[in-house]
């Protein structure tokens, strides 16, 4: 089997930068004999003919992703026999079917890796969000490049993981280097006697909870958000949360947390309340862990005027 590596974003955010540096990487390709690059999308920088030859790597260009059918592959893995294969793709189209669930059996898709401009993503997401949810919905890896100092490692994050709660994001600067950012320090102070997440803290919160739970174990919180499910079986719990826009205004995703140590009977769906209590960290599958708010206070609460969860 031939592993297949599939690298999305817009056009000149790196993804050729990103293929010749993993070309370059002496450990990722020790055994690799010989590498296939598909190319759908060209940008400013280009494989030259001297890099090629120097890595034993081809290259085919194509169109659009249509193209690129098992037939194709079956006939492409012919003429080359390669030990690995990158497709570069067109950030404009959609992941296909046939890369995410019809790939064949010789060609399996291994990864997904995608490119971010630090620079230009506030604007495209703000702007193109649905293009960017196509980009990044299926990604193992996000790579944030061109960071700076000033970046808000706060806002790429928690935009990502809204659409993509699974990915692995690093953060490089102009040279590949990790970046240290400035921006992605808390607005919200953790040693405070009780952290008070406000409305528009809501979400940084969440994602900060979701990647470090152990940092808030112990902690007392005072959270604000909307009975948003119960859980079968428990009368004394359920779900405190807010809705995050994933996509568009029809398609959210909830960024909840368990509340424990309530009546929900005197409770009411999707009523906004305020918890305070203390943060305890729960086992979940696959060895991870999650956090519970043991509730000592429970109120009701008017909501904010935005109902949704923002990142910056």
């Amino acid at each position: 089997m031939t592993p297949v590596y599939l690298f999305t974003g817009f056009l000149d955010s790196g993804k050729t930068t990103l293929i010749m540096d993993t070309l370059n990487d002496k450990q990722f390709m020790e055994g690799i004999d010989r590498t296939l690059i598909i190319c759908l999308e060209q940008g400013e920088t280009e494989y030259t003919e001297k890099f090629l030859d120097e890595h034993n790597t081809f290259i085919e260009f194509m169109d659009s992703s249509l193209e690129l059918t098992p037939e194709k592959m079956r006939e492409l893995d012919t003429i080359y026999h390669p030990s690995q294969v990158f497709i570069e793709y067109n950030g404009s189209e959609i992941v296909s079917e046939t890369l995410l669930s019809g790939m064949p059996d010789f060609w399996p898709l291994v990864e997904i890796l995608t490119t971010v401009d630090a620079t230009t993503f506030a604007s495209y997401i703000t702007n193109m969000r649905s293009m960017m949810f196509e980009q990044l919905r299926w990604s193992d890896v996000v790579i944030c490049n061109r960071c700076t100092e000033d970046t808000s490692a706060s806002l790429l994050r928690g935009n990502i993981k809204a659409i993509n709660k699974r990915a692995q994001i690093f953060y490089e600067g102009k040279f590949g280097e990790p970046a240290e950012l400035k921006g992605g320090l808390l607005p919200f102070d953790k040693n405070a006697e009780i952290i008070d997440i406000t409305d528009d803290d809501y979400g940084l919160w969440y994602m900060d909870a979701i990647d470090n739970p152990d940092s808030y174990e112990g902690k007392k919180i005072r959270l604000r958000g909307r009975y948003a499910e119960d859980i079968p079986g428990y009368t004394k719990s359920f779900v405190l949360g807010r809705r995050a826009m994933v996509c568009c205004e029809q398609d959210t995703s909830l960024c909840g947390i368990t509340v424990t140590g309530v009546k929900t009977w005197e409770m009411q769906k999707n009523m906004w309340v305020e918890v305070e209590g203390t943060l305890k960290t729960v086992p979940v599958s696959e060895g991870g862990k999650t956090l519970v708010v043991y509730a000592s206070a429970i109120r009701k609460y008017q909501g904010p005027k935005d109902e949704y969860v923002y990142f910056s």
